[in-house]
């Protein structure tokens, strides 16, 4: 059987799964009833209280001065932040480059290029 065949199969077999569903979930369900729309209006309107969003206290703002405070902090801290970062990067690269140049030195690797060169 060929891959086609296959899918054929498996779109026939969740087509009448999906019909079977669909079967059980209509025999289910309770018949709709009909309401004229003055009285679904009425019944719209007769639950507003509980539906209101919770109220909350509003906070005071900052005064200018605890505002401007704050974002030089916030600023210091980010300034120190970016250093540390930068001195861990620098730290790194020439620790990575150390490695590199000390791994050139080595005795094993400069006796093989010599008899290489012979």
């Amino acid at each position: 059987m060929g891959w086609m065949q296959d899918r054929d199969l498996l779109i026939a077999e969740t087509l009448a799964f999906v019909k079977g569903v669909r079967g059980a979930h209509a025999e289910l369900t309770a018949p709709t009833q009909i309401v004229p729309i003055e009285e679904s209006e009425q019944i719209g309107h007769s639950e507003p209280a509980e539906l209101d969003p919770p109220k909350f206290e509003r906070m005071s703002p900052l005064p200018a001065k605890n505002e401007r405070e704050e974002i030089a902090a916030r600023l210091a801290s980010f300034k120190a932040t970016q250093l540390r970062f930068q001195r861990e990067r620098e730290r790194y690269g020439s620790t990575t480059l150390g490695a590199a140049v000390n791994a050139a030195r080595l005795p094993i690797f400069s006796q093989s290029l010599t008899e290489r060169e012979r």
